[in-house]
C-alpha cells in the first residue's frame, strides 16, 4: 500500500463531525497535516510489529535449551550479534522522528515532500516483512546446519539493509526541514 493510499484510508475513516469541521477554512489544512502524521506513525508501527515478530520467531527457535546447546560458539555469537542488531533497528524505527511536525512544533516539514517520506516508509514495511519471513524460515531449520548458516547470513544482510533504510529516512527528513 502506498503512502497516499494509507492517507486516503485514514480520510475515509473520519467521522461525520470531522468531515463537517474540515469544511471550516483553515481547519482542513491542519487536519490534513494531522492525518499525515498519523499515517506516518501507523506505517512505522506496522514495520516495528513485523520486526518484533521476527525477533519472537528467533527466540522461539532457541526456546529448547538442549537444541540451543548444539550451536557452536561462533554460531551462537553470530546469532546473538544479529539479535542485538535487530533490537537496535526496532528501537531506532520505533523512536524515529515523525514525518510531519505538529502545529506548535519548532521544526516544520515541507508538505510537498511528505508523500516521498510515506512512500519510503512503505518500503520499510516491505523490508520488515522480508526480515520476518527470513526469521521464520531460519526458526524452522536445524540449528547450526549449512542451510541455517546461509539463512542467518541472509537475515543479517536484511537487518543491515533495514538499518540503512532508517538512515535514509532520517536524511530524507533532514532534507525536508527548512
Amino acid at each position: 500500500m502506498s503512502g497516499g493510499e494509507k492517507l486516503e484510508g485514514i480520510r475515509r475513516e473520519m467521522g461525520l463531525l470531522e468531515r463537517l469541521i474540515s469544511r471550516i477554512p483553515g481547519y482542513r489544512g491542519y487536519k490534513e497535516k494531522e492525518l499525515r502524521r498519523e499515517s506516518d506513525r501507523l506505517v512505522r508501527m506496522e514495520a516495528v510489529g513485523k520486526l518484533r515478530d521476527a525477533k519472537n520467531a528467533l527466540r522461539r527457535s532457541l526456546a529448547n535449551p538442549f537444541t540451543a546447546k548444539r550451536l557452536s560458539d561462533e554460531d551462537s555469537w553470530r546469532l546473538n550479534a544479529l539479535m542485538s542488531r535487530l533490537d537496535r533497528v526496532v528501537q531506532r524505527l520505533d523512536r524515529a522522528v515523525a514525518g510531519y511536525a505538529g502545529l506548535f512544533d519548532s521544526v516544520k516539514v515541507k508538505e510537498d515532500k511528505l508523500d516521498a517520506v510515506l512512500q519510503h516508509d512503505v518500503g520499510l514495511i516491505e523490508k520488515a516483512e522480508a526480515i520476518r519471513s527470513c526469521a521464520e524460515a531460519l526458526a524452522g531449520m536445524e540449528l547450526g546446519s549449512g542451510d541455517w548458516r546461509r539463512e542467518l547470513e541472509s537475515l543479517s544482510l536484511k537487518v543491515d539493509e533495514m538499518d540503512s533504510l532508517i538512515d535514509k529516512r532520517a536524511n530524507l527528513l533532514r532534507g525536508l526541514v527548512d
